[in-house]
């Protein structure tokens, strides 16, 4: 289990609150020296206790919908058989950003061009999973949410997970707004589409060693890069490893309401924690799934309580909600913000 001083759980605080800020800004918000902030950054990269991630903005490159797949596996089947049947699947389905598989579970994040490639990686998964790897098959429950018809935080963001976890006495972040978005065809030649699928791939790159990847400048590169920073086509985040700290839970709540409580009176009056304390949390008019990271099964429990209580008092819910637990101790990655596949085959 990770053990940090002061000084690094506030740069880390800091850093996972707005990747953007510069040693300077990190050292002036929390009384620290520029220099103590830089070695303290370099320290926790190099470490593996965080890293970078540059976040796509999916509807900005034609895709339509994201999809969310949850499911059960055999309990009997080995649990290093089911693990790496499913990493080589992912290996195989460029649609997948984010997967985790613990326990008797597993979950699988998803980007879709439109309903026929969403159509075809179900068939994809049912193909793959015959034969010799059908022990290890899920049986998944997909739910897809178009973007014309959502609001979600379509950027990962852990500050108040992090502020509460170190118990730090700072500011808290601003409170998370769910937004919506239009699907968009991007206009990028070719040489801004290799430079956004290299600033994906290699989020932790300098330009300099873009430039070398994609045979470009220093400086033609600084500029896409800003370019796509000002469109807000990529999003830098810090993504602390959670994991590694000793958290003990991944949750993901899957919930269904009532159409008689509006959309809007549901998003505006529900408790803040429900969509602040989620790193990944999309919603439509009569359905819902949030992500939570959490550091002890006692916090999740009184959290749960705390939040189901509204609900329940404005009867929201048209259906019992579904809660998937992962043991994290006990969990294997699939992919982890790893952006790359589905931004190549994206703008393939």
């Amino acid at each position: 289990m990770w053990k940090f001083l002061e000084s690094e759980m506030k740069v880390i605080y800091g850093l996972s609150e707005d990747a953007y800020r510069t040693d300077a800004v990190i050292a002036d918000l929390f009384g620290l020296k520029k220099g103590t902030v830089a070695s303290i950054r370099r320290r926790l990269l190099d470490a593996g206790a965080m890293f970078y991630a540059n976040v796509p903005a999916f509807h900005k490159l034609g895709c339509e919908m994201l999809g969310i797949h949850i499911g059960t596996t055999e309990p009997s089947e080995r649990m290093d058989a089911k693990s790496n049947d499913y990493m080589e699947f992912c290996n195989e389905a460029p649609q997948i950003f984010e997967g985790l598989i613990g326990g008797n579970s597993v979950v699988l994040f998803t980007a879709f061009r439109n309903a026929t490639e969403y159509d075809s990686f179900i068939q994809s998964h049912n193909r793959f999973f015959t034969g010799t790897r059908r022990s290890s098959k899920a049986r998944l429950k997909s739910t897809v949410f178009p973007f014309a018809l959502s609001r979600g935080l379509y950027v990962p963001s852990f500050a108040p997970v992090v502020r509460r976890f170190f118990e730090l006495d700072v500011p808290p972040p601003k409170e998370k707004a769910l937004v919506p978005v239009t699907v968009e065809n991007p206009s990028l030649s070719e040489t801004e589409k290799r430079t956004l699928i290299a600033l994906v791939e290699n989020p932790m790159a300098s330009d300099r060693e873009i430039a070398t990847k994609v045979k470009l400048s220093r400086q033609a590169v600084t500029r896409i890069r800003n370019k796509l920073e000002d469109d807000r086509m990529i999003s830098k985040v810090c993504v602390p490893r959670l994991y590694k700290w000793g958290f003990e839970i991944f949750a993901i709540a899957h919930a269904w309401f009532n159409m008689e409580l509006s959309w809007e009176k549901r998003l505006s009056t529900q408790p803040s924690r429900v969509v602040n304390s989620s790193f990944y949390f999309i919603s439509k008019p009569d359905e819902s799934i949030a992500s939570y990271l959490v550091s002890k099964y006692s916090e999740y429990s009184d959290s749960l309580d705390e939040v189901m209580a509204w609900y329940h008092k404005h009867s929201a819910f048209d259906e019992k909600p579904e809660v998937t637990l992962f043991p994290l101790e006990r969990s294997v990655e699939l992919r982890t913000f790893d952006y790359g596949p589905v931004v190549r085959h994206l703008l393939s």
